[in-house]
């Protein structure tokens, strides 16, 4: 993770209400003075790792998800309860992290932050060019690395491979689908295998450039793309995917 900044007045009042958690208790839930959070609601800047860890929990929803599992003794079990249901349903609000808590609850926690938005992206891409529907709306920003969906892998790689809400409901049956074709196929190949795919894909795909100098691929891009693979291949459900990667790697699945 890059090294972070402190926060500002607006971000820490989008943070306590956000995550339904008033300064106090969020002071406690850190282990600060009771007044130190209401310090910085007036604007008084946070200095040094206070202001570091802030940042980290307004950035990081699984790490203040964690931080409140871990300190729930510290609140009334009316506050922990309204707040850990606010996170989760701030998460889940995406469906690019309902997306990673299904995953995980498949692997039941048995698999690598790299598989895990590599599993994101397939299902992405099988579902644009199967049906032209996005199952997340999110685009595919890129870290340095090439690495997919960026934030999530960050995120997954700083705090942990640990199913924190179940994804039930959040999907429809085509929607999910998808996804499971996507986690079954990626089962068979290495990480080594993966990296090569989609390495050799991106050379094929239009990169767009983000504020900040960060890259993306466009979920535009990623659909005509994969309606081509689709086309070539004669493709009709998402199991059938696996012709495609079995001839990108060369030598088709592991036995």
């Amino acid at each position: 993770m890059a090294e972070q900044e402190g926060i500002s007045v607006e971000e820490l009042n989008e943070l306590l209400s956000r995550y339904a958690i008033g300064k106090k208790p969020l002071a406690a839930l850190l282990g600060w003075g009771a007044t130190t959070v209401l310090r910085y609601a007036e604007g008084i800047t946070p200095a040094g790792e206070y202001g570091m860890q802030l940042r980290r929990l307004y950035e990081e929803p699984l790490y203040y998800f964690d931080v409140l599992e871990k300190n729930k003794e510290k609140l009334t079990p009316v506050a922990y309860k309204k707040s850990k249901n606010a996170v989760i349903a701030y998460l889940s609000a995406s469906k690019l992290w309902c997306g990673v808590q299904y995953i995980l609850e498949r692997a039941k926690g048995d698999v690598s932050p790299m598989r895990v938005v590599m599993t994101l992206y397939y299902a992405q891409a099988f579902s644009l060019g199967l049906t032209d529907k996005a199952l997340f709306w999110e685009e595919c920003e890129l870290s340095e690395a090439g690495v997919p969906y960026m934030q999530c892998y960050e995120q997954l790689k700083q705090n942990g491979i640990r199913q924190r809400f179940s994804a039930d409901g959040f999907f429809s049956e085509e929607e999910e689908a998808f996804l499971f074709a996507a986690y079954r196929m990626l089962l068979w190949y290495g990480p080594a295998e993966l990296e090569q795919v989609f390495s050799a894909e991106r050379k094929y795909l239009r990169i767009s450039r983000m504020e900040g100098g960060g890259k993306k691929i466009k979920n535009a891009a990623i659909g005509g793309f994969f309606k081509k693979v689709v086309q070539g291949y004669k493709i009709t459900v998402p199991e059938e995917f696996n012709m495609y990667f079995a001839e990108r790697t060369g030598r088709g699945r592991k036995r």
